[in-house]
C-alpha cells in the first residue's frame, strides 16, 4: 500500500511546480444546449487554475458580455508568495430568466491569467414559442451572471481572496452575505462582495463557505471550499 502522505506530497509537489488553466468539462454544461423561449436558462462553465489571480470573460458571437476582473492583494509583501497559492476551481454562471428567440449562438467562457488561457465555446439553440401572447415586451433578458471559487487549496499565507460577484440589471436592489463553515455571517465591512481570509490555517479556517446573493425576493447560494495546505514534514 503506498504511503498517503507521500501520495499528498507528490501532488503537492506537482500543485507548486505546474502553473496551468484547465477547463473542467464535468463541471460545466453541455457544449449543445436546446431550450425553449420564454424559460429559464442556465450557462456554467468551470475552470482550474493554479493561479491565485484569473480574469473571467464571457462572450456571445464574438461580442463581450461581462468581464471579471481579479482584485490583486497589495497589502501582500511576502517574496515567496506566488510559490504559496496551489489551486483554485473557479465556476462562472450565466442564468437568463425568459430566455428570448434572438440569443441563440455560440457563447465563449475564458479564463486568462497574463499570456495564460483556457476557453470554452457552447452552442444554444432557442426554440420559438408557439404561444400567441408571448413578445419581447414580457420577456425579461435581465441576466444574473455569477462568478465564484468552489474550491481552494493553499499553503499557508496572510490573506486568501474568495470570490462572489455577479452583475445585474437589478444590482441596485442584491444584497451579498458570507457564511463561515458553521453557518455564522462574516463581516467584509461592505468594501467588497470578494472575502479575504486573513491569516489562514488548517485548523481554523478550513470548511465550506457560503456566499448568498439576494435580489429582490430571489437569493442563490454560492459555495466556497476553502482547504490549507500544512507545511511539509
Amino acid at each position: 500500500m503506498v504511503d498517503s502522505s507521500f501520495m499528498s506530497s507528490i501532488l503537492l509537489k506537482h500543485l507548486r511546480t505546474h502553473k496551468t488553466i484547465k477547463f473542467q468539462s464535468t463541471l460545466s454544461s453541455p457544449i449543445e444546449n436546446n431550450v425553449n423561449e420564454g424559460s429559464t436558462f442556465h450557462l456554467t462553465c468551470s475552470f482550474l487554475s493554479s493561479f491565485d489571480t484569473i480574469d473571467i470573460f464571457w462572450f456571445r458571437n464574438g461580442t463581450l458580455l461581462e468581464s471579471f476582473v481579479s482584485k490583486n492583494i497589495v497589502e501582500e509583501e511576502d517574496d515567496e508568495i506566488d510559490d504559496s497559492f496551489l489551486g483554485v476551481s473557479i465556476v462562472s454562471t450565466i442564468s437568463i430568466e425568459k430566455i428570448p428567440f434572438d440569443t441563440n449562438g455560440s457563447y465563449q467562457c475564458m479564463a486568462v491569467h497574463q499570456n495564460i488561457y483556457a476557453q470554452q465555446t457552447f452552442y444554444v439553440y432557442v426554440n420559438s414559442s408557439l404561444e400567441e401572447n408571448f413578445s419581447v415586451e414580457n420577456s425579461s433578458t435581465v441576466a444574473f451572471i455569477t462568478v465564484h471559487t468552489s474550491q481552494a487549496l493553499f499553503e499557508p499565507r496572510r490573506y486568501i481572496s474568495l470570490m462572489c460577484r455577479f452583475a445585474s440589471d437589478r444590482k441596485d436592489a442584491c444584497k451579498t452575505q458570507w457564511l463561515d463553515p458553521y453557518d455564522e455571517p462574516l463581516n467584509t465591512f461592505n468594501e467588497t462582495s470578494d472575502l479575504i481570509l486573513r491569516n489562514a490555517t488548517f485548523e481554523d479556517s478550513m470548511g465550506l463557505y457560503t456566499c448568498q446573493i439576494c435580489c429582490d425576493q430571489q437569493c442563490r447560494n454560492l459555495t466556497s471550499f476553502v482547504y490549507p495546505a500544512g507545511q511539509d514534514k
